[in-house]
């Protein structure tokens, strides 16, 4: 099964609600609703000034999830980075690398310098990975003031200079 990856469309709130709060809350234990979440309820416009991408599977179904928000002095946050338990690990598919190229790609031509990330204490996968591709950990204050962090304790913060 091979994944397609591309630009959001309303028809797939649902299914990425669904994706991205199972993620957080069953597997997570994060305890979070749509609505604790500037993005989610309404992607569409929340991304409006960015871009967010899903990987579709042959049925047409959300396997993945990735979106960028700018903030100001060329700096973007990378949110919502979320894939469906059956991909992750998937080595043909690669899909985590394939959803992060893609948001890149795009943070390249929109000249941003730097990306940055925040990621729940339990999610160590995704820790590695964002270490494998180059983020460093940061400390939360030096986060830029626009950058909205969730109230979530032990948070992670990451940054990725663009070169």
């Amino acid at each position: 099964m091979k994944t397609s990856i591309q630009t959001y469309t309303e028809s797939y709130q649902k299914q990425v609600e669904t994706l991205v709060l199972g993620v957080q809350n069953d597997e997570f234990g994060l305890g979070l609703t749509a609505q604790d979440q500037p993005d989610l309820p309404n992607i569409a416009e929340f991304y409006k000034n960015g871009c967010f991408w899903i990987a579709l599977n042959n049925e047409n179904q959300v396997m993945g999830t990735i979106g960028i928000e700018p903030l100001t002095d060329g700096q973007a946050v990378l949110r919502k980075m979320f894939l469906d338990k059956s991909m992750r690990g998937d080595k043909d598919e690669n899909l985590a690398q394939r959803l992060f190229e893609t948001l890149l790609q795009y943070a390249k031509e929109k000249g941003y310098e730097a990306l940055w990330l925040d990621t729940p204490p339990p999610a160590k996968a995704a820790h590695r990975f964002y270490e494998r591709n180059g983020f460093d950990l940061m400390p939360p204050e030096s986060a830029p003031s626009s950058y909205k962090l969730p109230k979530i304790s032990g948070l992670k913060i990451y940054r990725l200079l663009i070169k």
